[in-house]
């Protein structure tokens, strides 16, 4: 069978050049990606060009749909090859040579794919291997590529298991430090020169959103997908006039912050008020549990907001506290969060 060190007979229809080019520009990938991994993403994509050629020769990359790619998965895992590092060069190279559809399927499946596996691994590294064993001993995440409605079973199977074994208290705090979603503090650095640059942190919210909603108008304009979804003129206006959402709104001591909906489109058509919810919620691990009403652990959602915060962390130099107001999780219709301000950034009332 094929596998990646074969991937060199594939042929020469993936245009490798653009790809480096594409990497380098940093825009839509890392720009720090190693020449190592780089060379693999290019015989990842290679032998996927050559598995969807074995039925018709013609076919290309940018011919490929959502059934290629899960079958392509069936392939890998019959050679244990199942992993996040393989798939997310073919993530790449769709963003790369222009097939958002694919690059669309390939985000979302490995948008829960790794987080599971993920958390066990960040969970063995803070308690050490014995406690790994009594609290997570036997525990299979789900493989990538796993069916969204059976990802609430499995995440609850964790949930129990990590709050049996220390606590609901450290349960919530370890997710919230620990989120797979989230960068390096490098990524994060803009955050502080921005609010040094601002006269206070009002100005420093309002350039945030500011940003927030250019970098939405820079999709709109290129027909590129934000994450998951596409932007239109309605999306740009929700946005733009609601300066919470993706900026964030000081009252008092505390930073209010709304997350954009997962699905903002849908979000603003429905008026069913459980599909609102569904398509307002980011997480790929419960989402689901909205249409079918399993109940969910409230911890899942510190996950979220440790996405959240990290920003305003790296901004401020110092680990903040949180406090989740609303969820969709929780039958809210909104995901938003309360985030402290230090005391020397508050302004001086008198």
């Amino acid at each position: 069978m094929e596998g990646i060190s074969d991937a060199n007979s594939f042929g020469d229809v993936m245009d490798e050049d653009g790809f480096r080019k594409f990497i380098k520009e940093g825009k839509r990938a890392p720009k720090d990606i190693s020449e190592r991994t780089i060379r693999s993403h290019i015989r990842m994509v290679k032998e996927f060009e050559a598995f969807i050629r074995r039925k018709n020769p013609r076919r290309q990359f940018n011919d490929a749909n959502e059934r290629d790619i899960v079958a392509f998965i069936k392939h890998l895992e019959k050679e244990n090859r199942n992993k996040f590092a393989n798939l997310i060069g073919l993530l790449r190279y769709a963003r790369c040579s222009g097939n958002e559809e694919l690059a669309l399927v390939l985000l979302v499946i490995l948008d829960s794919g790794d987080i599971l596996p993920t958390l066990c691994g960040s969970y063995k590294t803070k308690y050490g291997k014995r406690m790994h064993s009594v609290v997570l001993g036997g525990y299979e995440p789900p493989p990538i590529g796993t069916s969204a409605k059976l990802m609430p079973r499995a995440t609850m199977k964790f949930l129990g298991r990590l709050e049996a074994g220390i606590g609901e208290d450290a349960a919530r705090d370890f997710l919230m430090r620990n989120c797979p979603h989230v960068s390096p503090e490098e990524y994060y650095a803009e955050e502080k020169e921005i609010l040094r640059a601002s006269r206070n942190v009002d100005e420093y919210l309002r350039e945030r959103h500011r940003r927030a909603v250019k970098e939405l108008e820079g999709h709109k304009k290129d027909g590129t997908l934000f994450f998951t979804q596409r932007i239109n003129q309605q999306v740009l206006d929700f946005i733009g006039s609601n300066p919470e959402i993706q900026g964030g709104v000081r009252r008092g001591n505390m930073i209010y912050f709304t997350k954009i909906p997962y699905m903002t489109i849908d979000y603003l058509r429905e008026k069913d008020p459980k599909l609102k919810r569904y398509y307002f919620c980011h997480c790929p691990l419960a989402r689901e549990s909205i249409l079918t009403g399993r109940e969910m652990s409230r911890s899942l959602c510190y996950c979220s907001a440790g996405y959240v915060i990290r920003p305003f962390e790296v901004a401020f130099g110092r680990t903040l506290s949180v406090e989740i107001k609303k969820s969709v999780l929780w039958g809210d219709s909104v995901c938003q969060f309360a985030i402290e301000i230090p005391k020397e950034y508050l302004p001086n009332e008198r």
